[in-house]
């Protein structure tokens, strides 16, 4: 038998192309999307601060990466070619809510 799942989202400007965070009930890891614009307002969220895996996406391209601080990597992906990328327009990030994940266990 399968078990429904409830979905937590929040968009935190109240708009659907801005910000966006979402989690689900009794799992421990955490989602946050937002366009390539709305970096600023990214960076200055906890979760950004923390370890993660993030997905960076274009029209017709995604790079997955990984990192301790995920913000500062995003600060070197938002540069110009060649030191940054280009192509991206938004980016998806997941962390752990109680911020026990740790890069090694990326790793794994």
């Amino acid at each position: 038998m399968k078990v429904g799942k409830s979905v937590r989202l929040f968009l935190v400007d109240g708009t659907v192309g801005g910000l966006r965070t979402a989690e689900i009930m009794n799992w421990t890891g955490h989602v946050m999307a937002a366009q390539r614009s709305d970096l600023r307002e990214l960076w200055q969220r906890e979760e950004a601060k923390r370890t993660g895996v993030y997905i960076l996406l274009g029209d017709d391209q995604a790079y997955v990466g990984e990192a301790d601080v995920i913000r500062e990597r995003l600060k070197q992906h938002n540069r110009p070619e060649p030191d940054g990328k280009d192509f991206w327009t938004d980016v998806v990030i997941v962390t752990s809510k109680d911020a026990n994940l740790t890069k090694a266990a990326l790793r794994i």
